[in-house]
């Protein structure tokens, strides 16, 4: 009896430990179900000249400059334009990886599988002839001038017409080379880039918000309601916060503040609500810079996590 009672909570341990695993691949699924369905068909404008290439644009958000500059440059310069600064394009596909999300644009660059990137000459000079071999023992071979002379004679035309269909088939070789470089330099006009965000993106769980990509790319993509231009600039009278859907402005009537907090407000317009954090610190958690708030209002205690400045997550509790 006792035997039985230990087996049965054996397999409900068991089997509760089954469903943690499940709802954990799912919750970890979610994201990239959510960030595909957020993004993808939209519409953006990009804020700099995007290189026509599958390897887009290196982003570090954890890096006090995301941008790595000098693969950004080499790809240009190997790659060329496919998007200039101003462009609008659509969202193509948003892909979420183990140490990054692919944000692709207009198709994602060219040079994915199936993208024909081949452009080298493929010319392979025809060695020679059994004819041309056998002329050359014999005339080694061959002790009589006149005749020697004769073999020379035939020996010459074979190498010369040997010789001529090379340059022939060189030259084609080149032009075939000419033409598929044209060809892939204006598919690669044609075939829009990415940003390649790096960050620990399958352990960031349901940290991993639309919010929190906006606002890796904030400097090189305006978002449809962004305020910004592709200049960065904003309107007259406007400040960076306006015109996102998420601005607030602190209650005069005694509303409870809590009631307007949302993910994806930035640090400035939480403080708007509750004044200055009381304690603040930095952490690092899977690989992402975390910067962790404590507010206080009268009767409310606020906890809030902020990624680049974004809040992703907060508990409210009572004082």
């Amino acid at each position: 009896m006792r035997r039985c009672r230990w087996l049965s909570v054996g397999f409900c341990s068991l089997a509760w430990v089954v469903l943690v695993l499940v709802g954990a691949s799912r919750v970890a699924a979610q994201n990239p179900e959510a960030l595909s369905s957020f993004f993808e068909g939209k519409q953006v404008v990009v804020k700099m000249d995007m290189p026509g290439t599958q390897k887009g644009v290196d982003i570090y958000p954890n890096r006090p400059q995301p941008l790595d500059a000098k693969s950004y440059g080499d790809r240009l310069k190997q790659f060329g334009v496919s998007l200039q600064r101003g462009d609008t394009v659509m969202v193509t596909k948003v892909k979420v990886n183990k140490d990054n999300v692919e944000f692709q644009l207009g198709g994602g660059g060219y040079g994915t599988a199936g993208d024909n990137t081949d452009t080298a000459v493929h010319f392979t000079p025809a060695e020679k002839s059994d004819r041309e071999k056998d002329l050359e023992n014999q005339i080694s071979n061959e002790n009589d001038p006149d005749k020697r002379r004769s073999l020379q004679r035939e020996l010459d035309y074979v190498r010369s017409e040997r010789e001529r269909r090379n340059r022939i088939d060189s030259a084609r070789a080149q032009d075939d080379a000419e033409r598929r470089t044209g060809q892939v330099a204006m598919k690669r006009q044609q075939g829009g880039s990415r940003f390649n965000i790096k960050l620990n993106a399958r352990a960031m769980g349901d940290l991993l918000t639309p919010q929190v990509i906006e606002s890796a790319l904030a400097q090189y993509v305006s978002f449809s309601g962004d305020a910004t231009g592709a200049d960065g600039a904003h309107p007259a009278g406007g400040a960076p916060g306006e015109g996102t859907g998420l601005a607030v402005h602190p209650s005069d009537n005694g509303a409870d503040p809590a009631q307007s907090l949302k993910k994806g407000m930035s640090r400035d317009q939480v403080e708007a609500l509750y004044g200055p954090a009381v304690e603040a610190h930095d952490r690092t958690e899977n690989g992402m810079g975390i910067t962790s708030c404590t507010y206080k209002s009268k009767d409310e205690r606020v906890q809030a996590d902020f990624v680049n400045g974004v809040l992703v997550q907060y508990s409210v509790s009572s004082r």
